[in-house]
């Protein structure tokens, strides 16, 4: 009984420390939520060209945090590709934000998979600051640079919304 209890105090302590080290990283993410400003970033995309988020006020732009092993981000891409064709002229881009650690893969990725806005490669700190836990993550900023929607999981709804904003 003594080495039960002896066990589970060390088990408690650990989760104390780690829940403590949680929180800490946490604290230093920047809180997107819809109504707030979206974080200015600047990534490459994969012709080594920087993208800055900024230079698009004035666009709705959708900013989606992918990977090329994600299933649910794989569906989006076709989708997400006919939207943007559809709207590019009113104004609406998107910026692919790849977590992957290897660019080869995104590459193989767009063999299958052809799109035609910028796709970046996250320096992880991006994904960071906008609070990323699971993938696909879009969050479709308006023309003012505030976000608009934050969808986690697949954007069946991207067409839908965009209808709202223009």
């Amino acid at each position: 009984m003594k080495n039960i209890a002896y066990g589970l105090g060390i088990f408690l302590v650990a989760l104390l420390l780690y829940i403590g080290l949680v929180q800490e990283k946490a604290e230093h993410r920047t809180s997107v939520s819809i109504g707030s400003k979206a974080p200015d970033f600047t990534l490459k995309d994969l012709n080594g060209n920087e993208i800055k988020l900024s230079d698009y006020r004035g666009k709705v732009v959708l900013v989606n945090f992918w990977a090329s092993w994600c299933p649910p981000c794989r569906a989006e891409m076709p989708m997400f590709e006919d939207v943007y064709k559809r709207y590019k002229d009113e104004g609406f881009e998107i910026l692919a934000v790849s977590t992957d650690i290897s660019e080869d893969k995104v590459h193989k990725f767009l063999e299958e998979i052809k799109v035609s806005f910028p796709i970046l490669m996250d320096d992880g700190k991006v994904s960071e600051t906008y609070g990323i836990t699971g993938l696909p993550t879009s969050f479709l900023i308006g023309r003012d640079g505030k976000v608009v929607r934050i969808r986690l999981g697949e954007y069946k709804e991207l067409e839908t919304d965009l209808k709202d904003l223009f």
